[in-house]
Parts: structure tokens; C-alpha cells; sequence
């Protein structure tokens, strides 16, 4: 059986500028959330090389910044994002001449917001902590993938051939029972 104890030990814990303090862990859902705003894990290590300042603070670091953060302080950290989008309708003409119009919807912006207050995230924080908020976002991700790529399986990748079991190919339907198969009374 397990206890509710390693779940709340997992992450670090950070302080905002209003004294409060909340856990930052990148659960399943908080990695989930970062792979639909940037496409998949390899992109959102990418935005952790590009914030760590070992290459210098150059480009659109802050907002990115904000995002890592807000998704690791989601479910237990009690923040909750707000997404704000664009959407813009695209007409066009079919090869037979119909016309056609489909809403094409963009993220433009994701604020995350303490659900007790109110209070976004963006004004919790203080940029002179920067290098705290930093190494506490870099520990909570790498604890979120405790083997490792240095403890990875090695060997040859294997391709293996699943048995049409597993496609939905054997299923079967009973016969319906007969209509006139008496029906016990209930309570009897």
C-alpha cells in the first residue's frame, strides 16, 4: 500500500513575493500540458537550455519561464491556467467551386492563477530569485524522469509484429435470447 508521504516529498518547494510558498513537480498532467503549447518533450528541454543561462539570457525567456513554472505548480500547487487564443476563419474555394470556411484556432497566451485568490503567477514571482526559481525548475523536471537518458536501456531497437488481437479483430456478439424466455417476476 502506499502512503500520500513520497507523493508530497516529490518536487520543490518555492516562496512568492506575498510570503506563500507551493510545490513545483511536473506531474503526468503538468508534462502534458507542456507538450501540447510546445510540441513534445525535446522542445520543452530546449526551453529549460535556453533559460538555464549557461549560453547567456537572449530571446523570449520570461514568458517560456512562466509557462514551465505555472504547468509544474498545477493539481496540487493550486494553479490553474488560463489560456487565451486567436481565431481566425479561413475561406476557401474547393477544385469544384464550392466555398468553404473553417475556424483556425492559435494559443496566443497561457497565465496560470492561484485558484485561492486569484493571484497570477507572473506577479508571485520575483526576478531577483531568478537563479533560485531556476535550479528548483530544473530538479522538479529532472525528478520527474528519475531513470534518466545515462540509465537508459541500451541495445538495438526492436520492431515487434502484434497479433490482430490486438486491433480489434476478435471480437464476437452473443446471439440475443429469445423473446418468449419467461422473465422472473421480481420479489418472488
Amino acid at each position: 500500500m502506499t502512503t500520500a508521504a513520497p507523493l508530497t516529498a516529490l518536487g520543490r518547494q518555492i516562496t512568492f513575493v506575498d510570503g506563500t510558498t507551493a510545490r513545483l513537480r511536473y506531474s503526468l498532467g503538468a508534462l502534458a500540458l507542456l507538450e501540447q503549447r510546445h510540441g513534445g518533450i525535446d522542445a520543452i528541454l530546449g526551453v529549460f537550455e535556453k533559460i538555464d543561462g549557461k549560453g547567456g539570457l537572449s530571446g523570449v525567456v520570461i514568458g517560456p519561464m512562466l509557462e514551465l513554472i505555472g504547468a509544474g505548480l498545477t493539481g496540487s500547487g493550486g494553479f490553474v491556467p488560463h489560456i487565451t487564443e486567436r481565431v481566425v476563419t479561413v475561406r476557401e474555394e474547393t477544385p469544384d467551386g464550392r466555398k468553404t470556411a473553417r475556424d483556425v484556432r492559435e494559443v496566443t497566451a497561457v497565465r496560470y492563477v492561484r485558484s485561492s485568490d486569484r493571484a497570477e503567477l507572473g506577479d508571485l514571482l520575483d526576478f531577483n530569485g531568478f537563479d533560485a526559481l531556476v535550479a528548483a525548475m530544473t530538479d522538479a523536471f529532472a525528478e520527474a524522469f528519475p531513470q534518466g537518458e545515462a540509465e537508459a536501456p541500451a541495445g538495438p531497437v526492436i520492431d515487434v509484429e502484434l497479433p490482430n488481437t490486438f486491433r480489434g479483430t476478435s471480437s464476437t456478439t452473443s446471439e440475443p435470447s429469445p423473446s418468449t424466455a419467461p422473465t422472473p417476476l421480481s420479489g418472488n
